[in-house]
């Protein structure tokens, strides 16, 4: 009796399952379109539960080193349930990076993908999903929350299409 699957098609298989397997790890490298290496990611927390407070102009940066200008520009929205409490954030110990959108009436979300030093340099990875128009309007921010030891570095923002 012959078998059914040809000793080509199982080494194809094999072949492909390794190249998947090894496409999934996660790296600590980010290489750009030609190919250089950008650095290794940083860690980071998302900051939940702010709002950007109304009247205030967009920041051209979107670093904030201090708990007196993260003030001026966010409140805390706090909301029912386990996680209803805004992120604390220490900036004796962290600084943040606030992306501010302008007001839109379709449900945005800016999501944080990665943080990656360079150099002098942190490259902030993020992706902007638009989704459905609402009827009421938002003003869509992200925050996230890096060590102190980072702060000085310069912030290059580089969006990511999806």
């Amino acid at each position: 009796m012959k078998p059914k699957i040809g000793t080509h098609k199982v080494l194809f298989a094999f072949a492909a399952l390794i190249v998947m397997a090894a496409c999934s790890n996660k790296q600590t490298d980010v290489l750009v379109a030609e190919g250089d290496k950008i650095g290794n990611e940083v860690a980071f927390e998302v900051a939940k539960n702010y709002f950007f407070k109304n009247g205030q102009e967009i920041p051209a940066s979107p670093k904030i080193t201090t708990a007196e200008d993260f003030g001026k520009l966010f409140g805390m929205a706090t909301t029912m349930g386990e996680d209803g409490k805004p992120t604390p954030i220490d900036f004796s110990k962290h600084f943040v990076l606030a992306i501010v959108h302008p007001v839109t009436d379709y449900a945005t979300e800016i999501k944080p993908v990665k943080v990656t030093e360079k150099g002098d340099s942190l490259f902030y990875t993020f992706e902007v999903n638009k989704g459905e128009k609402q009827t009421y309007s938002i003003k869509p921010i992200s925050i996230i929350i890096l060590d102190k030891k980072y702060e000085n570095k310069e912030v290059v923002l580089l969006e990511e299409k999806s």
